[in-house]
């Protein structure tokens, strides 16, 4: 009888194992906080780290939101309807649609901005906030460029200048594009001005 009673208490005393999934969803948040808080405190020692990041948003919103760009693109077209002299077509306020082209360049310095931001990061000297101003200046007039094609295509279309065989509405493909474009270009000149204000001025190139 004794004996029973000690079996059953020390059964009684085995604790509970913790539940599988409690103990990952723990571990992960566990994780995920340390990480977090690794992240901000990485600003402490790092002053160039927000300059970095906000120089390589473009080449991540570019990328990104190429679905939305490309659908505005294919939409745009500045046909009036008449010719010249020479039988060609005259186009409203455009001498030709570069909407394609300055998309283009926009991805294409946008992903240099990334690798340009990685240096920044790193390097923190004057040279790498030249090249990331270098480039940030090209995703900056090639984004104006986008945006007054399209602003100059919704003029002609409003007025009546520009035949569509379709109705046309700025639909939420014109804002997404729009607005990442101008995100695009108003971090870079804040990331830019952030590298100028930041960088190492003790910094020295070591011949190896």
């Amino acid at each position: 009888m004794d004996d029973q009673k000690m079996d059953s208490s020390r059964f009684e005393e085995v604790p509970q194992k913790q539940g599988g999934a409690s103990k990952v969803f723990k571990t992960l948040g566990a994780y995920f906080k340390n990480v977090f808080r690794d992240f901000i405190t990485s600003f402490k020692y790092n002053n160039m780290k927000l300059a970095s990041i906000l120089v390589a948003v473009p080449g991540v919103f570019l990328g990104f939101f190429l679905h939305w760009h490309a659908i505005v693109v294919n939409q745009v077209a500045y046909n009036t309807g008449q010719v010249d002299e020479a039988g060609n077509a005259i186009l409203y306020g455009m001498p030709f649609d570069f909407t394609g082209l300055v998309l283009f360049v926009l991805m294409l310095f946008g992903i240099l901005n990334i690798f340009g931001a990685v240096s920044l990061s790193n390097k923190k000297n004057l040279g790498s906030v030249i090249t990331c101003t270098i480039t940030s200046s090209v995703i900056i007039i090639a984004g104006a460029l986008y945006l007054y094609a399209l602003f100059t295509f919704v003029s002609g279309y409003n007025s009546g200048d520009i035949s569509m065989k379709s109705e046309f509405s700025m639909d939420a493909n014109w804002i997404i594009s729009i607005a990442s474009i101008i995100i695009s270009m108003v971090t870079s000149v804040i990331g830019v001005i952030l590298g100028f204000i930041n960088y190492d001025r003790t910094y020295e190139k070591v011949d190896r």
